[in-house]
């Protein structure tokens, strides 16, 4: 007997105190003989409090689940801020195919978050490590809901560059938001770290667009931010442009233009109440709480390689961290990485799920 896939459910939304992770809709999608698939819309938190709903995708074998089976939860990265760039809309395509195939061959279930504010209402909160750590942490909470999946196994989580970002967080605001799921590793390719320093080195970039876009998913999770504010008069026209296109749409309209001319400051993340919320979403802030390997490419020209040596350094200093491990792929970049790390991360990944002691570089 398979989960039911054929209709399409729709559960009244809360009106209660905020819930995180119920299932409010389910939609099949089909990914053929991999087994079976969903698009949801769940249930989750803003960094306000406030109730939202945040779309996804949950995949699982096509054979009724009589046990727990392990998951994966998959923070994606960047694809813009607008609901047009939610992977979930162009899913299944063949990265996805090829990213799914290995965990649902092994009996896992898998799912994937949009994140806040793609697919669902609102400017998506990029950035933003407690919002990304809960729409990575609901839908797994979510997928526990669709009968026959058995979304109730060992948790592991993955994700690169944003997606690395949020798995970073995940991996340390675990017990905060999510002491329920038994989360048993992070896998973190490519994570931003040294927020300040990253800012300054995509000044100029055929990648500057990235820092208007943490400035708007900063502006729309905390009210004392105006991204408008510290904007030239003449490119506010740009915020609207957010909203109508996706990263390279993004890329196009703000690498061009001299860093300098944007703003109507030198720094915007020198500015103290910036600076505050930037430091917040760093990835150095608190120990990992759980196994994190760090997986890099020595060639990557968008987060540059000493930022994860960096990042190491810092969190092995923390008391109480969970064992690290980084990894470094010589000759690959940002995007290339992802290809040579692959077989790595699932044997990484498969290890943790089997309970085996993971490497901790800090006590090496």
């Amino acid at each position: 007997m398979a989960p039911t896939t054929t209709t399409t459910t729709t559960l009244p939304p809360t009106t209660t105190a905020p819930t995180a992770g119920v299932l409010l809709s389910s939609e099949p999608v089909d990914i053929g003989s991999l087994g079976v698939a969903w698009r949801v819309t769940y249930s989750s938190v803003s960094v306000a409090g406030e109730p939202i709903e945040v779309t996804g995708v949950i995949a699982a074998p096509d054979t009724f689940a009589t046990t727990p089976r392990p998951v994966l939860s998959v923070a994606h990265g960047t694809t813009g801020l607008a609901d047009q760039c939610a992977p979930s809309a162009s899913f299944p395509d063949v990265f996805d195919l090829a990213a799914l195939t290995p965990f649902l061959e092994r009996g896992w279930v898998v799912a994937a978050t949009d994140y806040e504010g793609l697919g669902g209402p609102g400017l998506h909160a990029y950035m933003v490590g407690e919002s990304e750590a809960r729409g990575v942490f609901d839908i797994v909470r979510a997928a526990r809901h669709i009968e026959g999946v058995g979304a109730d196994g060992p948790l592991v989580v993955w994700g690169h560059s944003q997606g690395g970002h949020a798995a970073m967080h995940v991996s340390q605001r675990w017990q905060e938001l999510a002491p329920d799921l038994d989360l048993v590793g992070v896998a973190a390719g490519a994570p931003p770290s040294q927020l300040s320093l990253l800012s300054t080195f995509l000044q100029g970039s055929d990648f500057q667009g990235y820092i208007v876009m943490v400035g708007a998913g900063l502006a729309v999770s905390y009210p004392e931010l105006d991204l408008e504010a510290v904007t030239n008069p003449d490119y506010h026209y740009l915020l609207d442009e957010l909203e109508n296109g996706c990263t390279g749409h993004i890329m196009d309209l703000i690498n061009p233009i001299p860093f300098a001319d944007l703003l109507t400051v030198a720094d915007i993340f020198a500015v103290p109440e910036w600076n505050t919320r930037l430091i917040e979403n760093d990835t150095n802030q608190l120990p990992n709480q759980v196994p994190v390997v760090i997986l890099h490419g020595d060639q990557d020209e968008q987060i540059p390689i000493t930022s994860s040596e960096f990042l190491v350094s810092q969190l092995c200093a923390m008391p109480d961290h969970a064992p690290l491990e980084r990894r470094i792929y010589p000759g690959a970049n940002h995007a290339s990485a992802v290809l040579d790390y692959f077989d790595d991360l699932v044997a990484w990944l498969e290890a943790r799920v089997a309970g085996e002691p993971a490497v901790d570089q800090c006590s090496s």
